[in-house]
């Protein structure tokens, strides 16, 4: 008797389905599905309302606290450029942060059915359906329930009147990130810089999946060495 291999389908809230394909499960998350409209993940519609965010969300609530969290630094006595010295230190460790977020657990090697679910939850889903316009930022709940390690990190390093701007820029960092996560899939850019990256991350969608992790820029992929062949290679 001949087994019958799982087969997704897409009709069906997908969440708990990808877990079955087991090995096959990488292959299949990057085959990429261009549609505008993303697929169910739960069946629940509460579940399923939590997964969507609209873009604009992430600087609606995030800024107002970056805000907040530099006057804080200021009122602990710091002038305003050391903030704004602060403000882009953590803005340059962001950009790290994304790099390794983006290859090393975004990119992992998953296999048994819950990692599988846990990696689609996290960055497959986006690989699979890259288009999904409601898919492509992080929902606002679970990026402040993250805040709170990162605050304790900065905290654990800086002082008490540093750690507010620093780590307000390290989330001013993440919302340029999603913001410019967002419109390089779905904004027109005419020219170059914003042309030239769109073309470079749509190149690790849709052609080399395995290189070209930064999305704010390629600064970290060069200096790693992940800058895909178009890139470093000669034009035909």
């Amino acid at each position: 008797m001949v087994v019958q291999e799982f087969t997704v389908d897409l009709n069906k809230p997908l969440v708990f389905q990808v877990g079955h394909l087991e090995e096959r499960y990488q292959e299949w998350v990057h085959q990429p599905i261009v549609s505008k409209e993303g697929p169910r993940f739960f069946g629940n519609d509460i579940l399923e309302f939590l997964t969507r965010t609209k873009w604009w969300a992430v600087p609606t609530i995030w800024l107002p606290v970056v805000c907040c969290l530099f006057v804080k630094s200021i009122m602990m006595g710091h002038t305003t450029q050391e903030v704004a010295l602060m403000a882009l230190f953590g803005i340059f460790i962001w950009t790290l942060i994304e790099y390794t977020l983006h290859r090393f657990l975004f990119h992992i090697d998953t296999k048994t059915y819950w990692s599988n679910t846990a990696h689609y939850l996290l960055h497959g889903c986006h690989h699979k359906h890259p288009m999904d316009s409601l898919r492509l930022v992080f929902p606002p709940a679970a990026t402040a329930i993250l805040c709170v390690p990162f605050w304790n990190l900065v905290a654990f390093f800086a002082t008490p009147s540093t750690t507010p701007a620093l780590f307000g820029g390290g989330l001013l960092g993440y919302v340029m990130y999603d913001c410019t996560h967002y419109y390089v899939h779905h904004g027109q850019p005419s020219k170059d810089p914003a042309k030239r990256l769109k073309r470079y991350h749509l190149n690790h969608h849709f052609r080399i999946q395995d290189k070209g992790f930064g999305i704010t820029s390629s600064l970290w992929d060069v200096v790693f060495g992940t800058l895909p062949p178009s890139t470093t290679g000669k034009k035909n």
